[in-house]
């Protein structure tokens, strides 16, 4: 069965590189001296790596064989695949600047038109891209795809097939050391990646998706790009869940094929649960961003609810972690039932330089996200019907609330994911239900 790929720890360093030795140890074949391979064309080939492509061979594409190297080990380590035997499975990638040299060597016949990349049995295909980083992350992309083919057979549902490719794409290379399904802290780490904005603009056009109607995505073309980068939130999501994840593992397990039938399993497996899940999406969609950290970050609602006793009283009081994310009032609201929401305290939301910037519940209006001051306290209304969206509102020290629908009051600190790891403190919260 398929595992999933997570953020890294020491141990897991140690396990990469014992296993990359091995991987170096069975890779006995010397790089062969590039050879034309047809008029335009460079050829080169390393181990079982073989590239092709009209571009200058610059240090970057001479880099691709270990990159693969790396890349494979890490396959071989998560999904269990013998190295031995993924060593004999050959891969031939095809770098095109000038499409129209390759399609006068024959090199495309048979190959369907695509826009960036495509993979076709034990050949990739990559467009050129304008940054190495972003041409690395096609490249792992596309031979992710390979790897799926070679070792299960297909990669299931259109979203899990693309979601899989992305998470793998999206990577880290620092002193020629490679890491996979990353979430990247900042922009000019991944530049001309672009998947937050792309998911941000999506949902301003059309709002956030429910998760339901991503696992039955097909593989038309139209807003293909708004669709892999939804397939790959849900695959984070999913594949790094504590509860659900186990269900994705056993739905996933080879052999694969490219149909829906993954997609069939994984609801049907769910299904008691399946508002829950909804809930979680909107939560993980609403932060998800620059920085996002799986361990600290992804909530699970459904313990937390069920948790909750009939109140004997209707005061309220709980301590908000400045450091976190949304987290639950424990109070289950009926459709036109208020509360007085008070807040008190002082918090760190920012060091620079070794000086901490305190806020109160207001807080600081030289700096916004969400068009509402960074550290100002906010509230997100979770509706029990989840065709209704989460609403998000600023609370500050007081605010009078009342719930539109029955469902769960959740308050965090406003400041983007990434920012909240050099916060510290808290504030007091105290709720007069009415």
């Amino acid at each position: 069965m398929i595992k999933a790929f997570c953020i890294g720890t020491k141990r897991d360093w140690l396990c990469s590189w014992i296993l990359l030795a091995t991987w170096t140890i069975l890779s006995v074949r010397d790089c062969q001296a590039q050879v034309e391979s047809a008029p335009g064309i460079k050829r080169f080939s390393k181990n079982q790596w073989t590239v092709l492509t009209d571009l200058p061979i610059d240090q970057e594409i001479e880099s691709w064989p270990s990159i693969l190297d790396q890349a494979m080990a890490t396959w071989c380590q998560t999904w269990s695949i013998d190295p031995a035997v993924a060593k004999s499975w050959p891969l031939t990638i095809h770098c095109m600047g000038d499409r129209k040299i390759f399609e006068q060597a024959g090199l495309l016949d048979g190959v369907p038109s695509f826009e960036d990349g495509f993979q076709q049995a034990d050949r990739v295909f990559l467009v050129e891209q304008p940054s190495n980083y972003y041409r690395r992350h096609l490249l792992l992309h596309e031979a992710t795809h390979w790897i799926m083919y070679r070792a299960f057979g297909g990669g299931g549902a259109p979203w899990f097939m693309e979601g899989m490719a992305e998470m793998q794409g999206t990577h880290r290379l620092e002193n020629n050391l490679l890491s996979l399904a990353i979430i990247p802290d900042a922009p000019e780490s991944v530049p001309h990646w672009g998947r937050f904005k792309k998911l941000s603009d999506s949902i301003a056009t059309n709002g956030v998706p429910k998760l339901k109607r991503i696992l039955y995505y097909g593989n038309d073309r139209q807003d293909r790009m708004d669709r892999y980068c939804w397939s790959w939130a849900a695959c984070v999501f999913l594949c790094n869940h504590p509860v659900y994840w186990p269900y994705v593992q056993k739905t996933s397990t080879p052999p694969l094929d490219y149909s829906l039938k993954l997609s069939e399993q994984l609801e049907k497996s769910l299904a008691d649960r399946w508002d829950y899940v909804e809930r979680d999406w909107k939560l993980f969609v609403d932060e998800f961003g620059w920085g996002y950290q799986l361990h600290s970050d992804l909530i699970c609602l459904e313990e937390s609810i069920r948790s909750i006793d009939s109140p004997l009283t209707r005061q309220l009081t709980m301590q908000l972690d400045a450091t976190k994310g949304w987290q639950l009032v424990r109070f289950p609201f009926k459709q036109g039932q208020g509360a007085e929401i008070t807040a008190q305290g002082t918090y760190v939301v920012h060091v620079r330089n070794q000086q901490a910037w305190e806020s109160t519940p207001e807080g600081l209006t030289y700096q916004y996200h969400r068009h509402i001051p960074m550290g100002k306290l906010i509230g997100g209304f979770l509706s029990v019907d989840n065709e209704q969206p989460f609403e998000v509102f600023q609370v500050g020290t007081r605010h009078d609330f009342k719930a539109s629908r029955d469902g769960w009051l959740l308050l965090k600190i406003n400041e983007t994911v990434g920012n909240r790891r050099d916060n510290s403190g808290s504030l007091k919260i105290q709720l007069q239900i009415q």
